[in-house]
This record gives structure tokens, C-alpha cells and sequence, in this order.
């Protein structure tokens, strides 16, 4: 998919000769072949507007052309005096309101889907606009209160989470029991204890602090070790002290290694929020401490699926956009997974027999979750919700994901169940959505 866009995009580069005939605009002269046919059809439209104003396929049709030519301001004006001469275009309102989505303009494009489903073609239009606000699947909130919850992830049995909750102006992690439905705070200091990982035998618990920054700074600009608990022996030791940012440890499924990433090596003399970052690995103890990626860009969120040699995932935004990726466990062998240009794929993680990859995305206009094949194939949105799906997290029988989203208005965490597909919706449900979608923004 990437080739052919570039193929397309170096295609679009090749400029026209004039060749005595027609007479051409300045603006034409500059342009490409398909960016030509689109000006001359544009001016032909405009005077047919001229000489029939109230005829709205002639406003349709410049829309579009100007659509095809990334002119979308003038495509969304277009519609806009189109829908003013005659709000009942429905097919023009629902290209309206994609494009107003398209370009960021959440309000306006809430607000046109509203009107099209209370409309008297909205039954049509259901199944096409509920698919952006009704996930795909039965999603229940798990832990949920008034101080904002992130980053779950479950035990190897399925019985717990391990989260971070933020309260008392810091983040601190906390342990909860699905059974019993109870929390339980496993760190409890003024520093911001986050990102935390359940060992497979569940003995060590690994983490981020900033314990040891003693600088008077904004949280912000606090630098983050990697700690890892012992709760055999209730014993915190630090593994990554040194003056870089450390974060997002995972174990190995094995419980051999960790992998995490840090700045250090980038020694660039500049502010360290713009450093690039790279992924490591480390035995338990934190000795031999090995950088796998080396790229001029941000690598971040590995996840193992093995052993020492077994593959890596993990997010990079070394073509630009944030994309999953995967490479041998020692770093060879990388390989770009999901292609969607000027759009964000990014915090993967892999289902317990390797088969899946769980991942959000951005190409909807925010955040949802997906689902993919671990070759990158047969990839499906499973959350559609206008506020920000983040971190899904696969339970170890494949068959839920854990995720954090702002829902409720402060992030909480959700729980979405593979085996349950949503509920049909009705257009009074969906309305409903639309406004509180509305009242968010």
C-alpha cells in the first residue's frame, strides 16, 4: 500500500508542458495532469452555479472535485452553501459530515450525523454512523472512580490487575482482585510510580519512578527509573539508575528479561523531551543492559513474545507517523507491519499463542483499539467511541482486552470481550451517544 502511494505521489510530480492550445490559468500551469482535469472541471462548475445557483448537483459535483484535490476548506464551504439552499440532501450531509471528521472538526460532524439519523432517511444511515460510536464488541467498565486509572495489565491467571492510579497529586500503582473486586495500593510514596508489569510467576512487579530525581522540577521533567519488587521478600530495587528516562518495562514470557526503553543513547546536547528513543533489554537484576534499536526516531511500547531470540513488537515513528513493527529478539531482522500515512498506530501487544496483535489507532479520528494478525493482515477496529481508547492489553486465554479510556470523563478501565459482540442499536441510542460526544467536546 505504501509503494503504490508512492508511486502515485511521484507520479502527481511530473508538471505539464504547454503546448500552445488552450488557453491556461496561472494556477494551471503549476499543477499536475490529475490536478489540471480537476481546475478545469472546478471552473466549468462554477459557471454552470453562475447560471443555475439553485441546481445543488452542480455545488455536489465542485465539492467533490475539490475534495479530490485536498482543497477540503473550500470543499466543506461548498457543502455548507449547498445544505443551506436545501437541508434535506442527506447523501451531501453524510459527505459533509466525513469530511468535517476528516479535517479535525469533530462538532460539525457530530452534529450533521445527528441530523441525518432524526432525519427521514436516518434509518438508512444507521448502520454506517452507529459504527462510529457503538463498539463492535461488549466493552464493560472494570475499574472505575472519580481519581483517574491507566495502564492495567493482567496476571498470568486471569484473577488480577495491576494499574496506576493518579490521587494525592502522584501516580502510585495498585493491585485489584477480579473475584473479589477489590483494590489494593502497592506503592504509596510522593514520587509517580507508573507503567507497571506483573512477572509471569507473578512474584516481581517491574515499574517507572521518580523516586530518585531529586530536582525541584514540574512532573513533567522528572526522569524515570525502572524498579522492579520482589514480593516474596518485600525488597525494591532499582535497575536503570542512571541520569536518562527509563520506562514501559515488560517481562519476557519466559520471566528471563525485561525489556523496557530509555534515552540514554542519544547524546544529543539539546532538551532531553525530544530525544530519540530506543528499546532495550535487561536480565532481572538489571546486568547486561543491551540497546536493540538504533534508529534516528522514537522507538517505544516492546512487548516480547518469547525467549531471548524470540520476536519483539513494539511502535515507531521512524517513517514519520507511529507504525507497529517487528524484529528479532536480538534486534535484527525489522519489519514494518501496519502502513496508514498521516495516520498513528502504536502501543502493540501480542495475544499468549502469537497469533493476534491488539494495537490503537488514530485513522478514525481518534484513538480506538484494533486487532491484526501477527503478520500485519486482517486488521479490524473493535472499540468505536468518540473519546480515546489507549493500551489494550490481551488476558492471557486471548478472549478479552484490557484497556484505558476517558469515557466517563477521567480515564477508567474498560474490559472488551471478543466472544461478545455489541447489542443492535437503536437511532435513539445512537443520538444519545452523539450528545455526550457533543457535550465532551
Amino acid at each position: 500500500m505504501l509503494l503504490i502511494r508512492v508511486i502515485s505521489a511521484l507520479t502527481l510530480t511530473v508538471m505539464l508542458m504547454s503546448c500552445g492550445g488552450s488557453q491556461q490559468t496561472p494556477e494551471m500551469e503549476s499543477a499536475t495532469a490529475t490536478e489540471t482535469e480537476s481546475l478545469e472541471r472546478i471552473a466549468e462548475l462554477k459557471e454552470n452555479i453562475a447560471d443555475e445557483p439553485n441546481k445543488i448537483e452542480w455545488r455536489y459535483q465542485l465539492a467533490k472535485e475539490y475534495e479530490t484535490i485536498g482543497r477540503n476548506m473550500e470543499a466543506l464551504k461548498t457543502y455548507e452553501e449547498a445544505l443551506a439552499l436545501d437541508p434535506g440532501q442527506t447523501d451531501m450531509k453524510y459527505s459533509y459530515a466525513e469530511l468535517a471528521m476528516s479535517m479535525g472538526d469533530r462538532r460539525k460532524a457530530y452534529q450533521s450525523y445527528k441530523e441525518i439519523l432524526l432525519g427521514v432517511d436516518g434509518q438508512q444511515y444507521l448502520g454506517r454512523i452507529s459504527a462510529k460510536f457503538m463498539d463492535a464488541y461488549k466493552v464493560t467498565p472494570v475499574i472505575s472512580s472519580d481519581d483517574p486509572e491507566a495502564f492495567g495489565m493482567y496476571s498470568s491467571d486471569g484473577l488480577k490487575i495491576i494499574y496506576q492510579v493518579y490521587k494525592n497529586a502522584n501516580w502510585d500503582v495498585y493491585e485489584y482482585d477480579i473475584g473479589t473486586q477489590t483494590s489494593t495500593q502497592l506503592t504509596n510514596s510522593p514520587a509517580h510510580e507508573e507503567n507497571p508489569a506483573y512477572s509471569p510467576d507473578q512474584r516481581y512487579i517491574v515499574y517507572t519512578s521518580t523516586v530518585d530525581d531529586h530536582r525541584e522540577v514540574d512532573y513533567d521533567q522528572k526522569l524515570r527509573d525502572i524498579y522492579i519488587k520482589d514480593r516474596y521478600q518485600d525488597r525494591v530495587s532499582n535497575l536503570t539508575a542512571n541520569s536518562s528516562n527509563d520506562w514501559r518495562p515488560r517481562f519476557s514470557p519466559d520471566g528471563k528479561f525485561i525489556v523496557f526503553v530509555s534515552e540514554r543513547s542519544d547524546l544529543r546536547d539539546m532538551d532531553f523531551t525530544k530525544l530519540y528513543s530506543h528499546i532495550f533489554t535487561m536480565e532481572l537484576d538489571g546486568s547486561f543492559q543491551l540497546e536493540l534499536t538504533k534508529s534516528e526516531a522514537n522507538d517505544g511500547n516492546p512487548v516480547m513474545t518469547g525467549g531471548e531470540m524470540d520476536p519483539i513488537y513494539f511502535d515507531s515513528n521512524r517513517t514519520g507517523e507511529y507504525a507497529i513493527y517487528r524484529m528479532k529478539g536480538d534486534g535484527t531482522d525489522v519489519r514494518q507491519l501496519t502502513f496508514n500515512a498521516g495516520m498513528n498506530d502504536a502501543g502493540p501487544d501480542v495475544s499468549v499463542d502469537g497469533s493476534k496483535i491488539t494495537f490503537l489507532s488514530d485513522r478514525d479520528g481518534n484513538f480506538e483499539i484494533y486487532i491484526m494478525n501477527s503478520d500485519g493482515s486482517n486488521q479490524q477496529k473493535v472499540t468505536s467511541n468518540p473519546s480515546e481508547d489507549l493500551n489494550p492489553i490481551f488476558s492471557p486465554d486471548g478472549k478479552k482486552i484490557l484497556f484505558h479510556s476517558n469515557r466517563y470523563g477521567n480515564f477508567d478501565i474498560f474490559e472488551l470481550d471478543l466472544d461478545q459482540k455489541s447489542d443492535t442499536v437503536t437511532t435513539t441510542q445512537v443520538v444519545s451517544m452523539i450528545d455526550a460526544a457533543i457535550s465532551a467536546l
